[in-house]
């Protein structure tokens, strides 16, 4: 999970171009967007489980690329997530931050 803080070194490209505007708007664009998707992901009120269940596939994803996991590597993480004292608002706001590197690092979809 320590590499879901990471999201800020998608800017690394644009300081090291030395545009300092580029990149406060880059960052406030990535900010938005995992804004967006996690009010979006918590409007819809999927059951916790699943979200849990949908956690531990990006992070899979994020982790070990495409398809360098189990179904069984995605249960016991599942498993581990669910037994953490995650809230429901916090599990949609780490799987919009994997959705959104995923998405900005052309990993998904």
């Amino acid at each position: 999970m320590s590499k879901v803080k990471n999201i800020t070194n998608l800017i690394e490209p644009v300081v090291r171009e030395n545009d300092f505007r580029v990149c406060i708007e880059l960052n406030k664009r990535l900010r938005s967007k995992v804004k967006y998707t996690a009010k979006e992901l918590s409007s819809k009120y999927y059951p916790y489980d699943a979200l849990c269940w949908a956690l531990a596939e990006f992070q899979m994803i994020f982790e070990r690329g495409d398809k360098g996991f189990s179904e069984q590597d995605v249960i016991n993480q599942a498993e581990k997530i669910m037994e953490s004292s995650l809230s429901y608002e916090e599990v949609c706001w780490l799987i919009s931050m994997l959705i959104v590197y995923l998405e900005e690092a052309n990993l998904y979809p």
